[in-house]
């Protein structure tokens, strides 16, 4: 196999910045096809940009037939290389004063935005005003769905899967919770207020309650933690949340009412694999660092 070595202006000339974002965007999401979701285009445009750019260099920078990709020796040099090619690229536009404006798509559950996002929001915007922020309030499944889908830049998330791929930034501790007003009858099925069925505290709950035998009853549903706030206020169910988070006058329940404990919750960064905007690599960098104080 041919070691890479780009030696003059024409073979430089034609790495073209569509070979090198397909090539960037199929190592970071892992696939052919996710890098084809990414970018918006067919599975077999992204396979012919990564064999132009094979036949360009002259060497395999992806190996074939592995049941998970996997970058050659090759591969993961030349990738180093790429990032910067197209770094460079974006910051030449900017120097020039002609980049476009830079929209940052951030998604984040509602219940995290009410804390942290104000501080979050101006800080960024001091360090980049010429970056405009859109805000996504979702359920941690449905933002990383949108992120898969290329309909969002930065999303942070509850860790549903030790793999799923996001950078860890804070860790929460979850409890059971319900309004200073609730009673819990040890003799009745404990009465339940839940996000719905995706939600992986409602998941964790339900599955804790199993392995003790606690018999249950759901109540009440709401994707909003808006809603579900208001339900559990009535004083009449029980919920699960973190326990920083929950509202002055709730209290929190535990193995002194027989209940069983509940697994923390680990908060990650998950970052679309396109190449992104310089300020946006700080963005992340301030979402670790407005966590940590918010502890």
């Amino acid at each position: 196999m041919a070691a890479i070595g780009i030696s003059d202006s024409t073979q430089l000339a034609a790495l073209d910045s569509d070979l090198l974002l397909a090539f960037v965007t199929v190592a970071d999401s892992g696939g052919f096809t996710a890098a084809a979701r990414y970018l918006h285009k067919t599975q077999s445009t992204i396979s012919l940009r990564i064999n132009t750019l094979e036949t360009r260099l002259d060497t395999r920078l992806i190996e074939r037939g592995s049941r998970r990709l996997k970058l050659t020796d090759d591969g993961e040099t030349f990738l180093v290389y790429a990032r910067r090619l197209l770094q460079l690229q974006r910051e030449a536009i900017a120097a020039l004063g002609r980049s476009q404006p830079v929209t940052l798509r951030f998604g984040l559950p509602e219940d995290y935005a009410d804390t942290w996002l104000p501080a979050l929001l101006e800080r960024f915007g001091a360090r980049h005003p010429d970056v405009h922020v859109h805000i996504h309030c979702r359920m941690s499944t449905e933002l990383l769905e949108q992120l898969e889908k290329g309909s969002l830049d930065i999303v942070l998330a509850v860790q549903h899967e030790p793999s799923s791929g996001g950078r860890p930034v804070t860790t929460e501790e979850v409890v059971w919770a319900a309004h200073r007003r609730f009673e819990l009858d040890a003799e009745r099925p404990i009465p339940l207020a839940l996000f719905p069925e995706q939600c992986v505290y409602r998941r964790r709950a339900l599955a804790a309650l199993a392995d003790i035998g606690r018999d249950w009853q759901l109540v009440s549903t709401s994707q909003s933690p808006s809603g579900l706030k208001v339900i559990v206020g009535q004083g009449q169910t029980l919920t699960v949340g973190e326990r920083r988070l929950l509202p002055e006058g709730w209290q929190v329940l535990g193995a002194a009412e027989g209940l069983p404990p509940l697994p923390p919750a680990v908060l990650e960064v998950h970052r679309s694999p396109s190449p992104m905007h310089p300020a946006f690599d700080d963005f992340v960098a301030l979402i670790a660092e407005v966590l940590e104080e918010g502890g």
